[in-house]
């Protein structure tokens, strides 16, 4: 049986893992891997441009990608460590933290396959043809982004549990709530980057880039902190309880 203490223990450290993972996410993928601005390559770029690309930058992309992926795998702990909160105060039900569950994991299983793609590209692109480095560059994007309902299912479950929490202190205030609903339903514009390579809907294009992705990690950061915050107040009730029954004791 494992002792109160160390579950406490555990559970906040997956809870602060949320900004852990996020950051070293934003790190590997986004600044090593050179998939956010001013490093990535314009999906309108040509075959050998994309080419050049993962050619001069191999040895970095690589690099980053395997750091995302296993940041990718801590997400994974993360959301656990949500579901398991939000499991508290669903009494009649536990379909929210079920839903944020699986939208969270299936999340970061994306978050890794896609890394995984992209570091195979890099260690084998000069070994391919110039359109199928752009083919496989492209279509690993279109992974990654166009798998966007599993991100909607974690963001919209987190939002509601947050808009119907009838508690005294709830995990979600009602304004972070409303906000990931928000959110949740803005997610669905990544749909639309087949269609898109040059304007804001593309995969680096104004919306589907900055406001989705800055939007995406500020807001787990976030809860990340509201989880760490849930824990400390219970923990403080749970002493309080045992003084009192001490006193009582005595």
């Amino acid at each position: 049986m494992v002792s109160e203490s160390a579950t406490n223990k555990i559970e906040m450290w997956l809870a602060r893992s949320g900004m852990f993972c996020i950051v070293g996410y934003v790190i590997g993928w986004g600044i090593l891997g050179m998939c956010i601005q001013p490093f990535m390559i314009s999906p309108a770029a040509t075959a050998q441009q994309h080419f050049d690309f993962y050619q001069e930058h191999s040895t970095r992309i690589m690099i980053g990608m395997t750091i995302a992926s296993f940041d990718a795998g801590i997400f994974m702990l993360f959301v656990s460590q949500i579901a398991t909160q939000m499991r508290r105060r669903e009494k009649n039900s536990q379909i929210l933290s079920t839903v944020q569950l699986v939208g969270g994991l299936l999340t970061g299983w994306v978050g890794m396959m896609a890394a995984m793609m992209w570091c195979a590209l890099a260690e084998f692109s000069t070994q391919l043809d110039p359109a199928m480095v752009k083919f496989f560059h492209v279509m690993t994007w279109y992974v990654f982004d166009g798998t966007y309902w599993v991100t909607i299912a974690q963001f919209g479950a987190i939002g509601l549990m947050g808009i119907y929490d009838q508690g005294k202190d709830p995990l979600i205030p009602k304004s972070t709530g409303l906000i990931g609903v928000v959110l949740a339903v803005g997610y669905a514009t990544l749909s639309l980057i087949p269609f898109d390579h040059t304007f804001i809907f593309s995969y680096d294009g104004l919306w589907n880039m900055y406001f989705v992705w800055i939007t995406f990690f500020f807001y787990l950061m976030w809860v990340s902190r509201l989880c760490v915050i849930d824990l400390k107040r219970s923990q403080v009730a749970v002493e309080r309880n045992q003084v009192g029954a001490q006193a009582l004791a005595h």
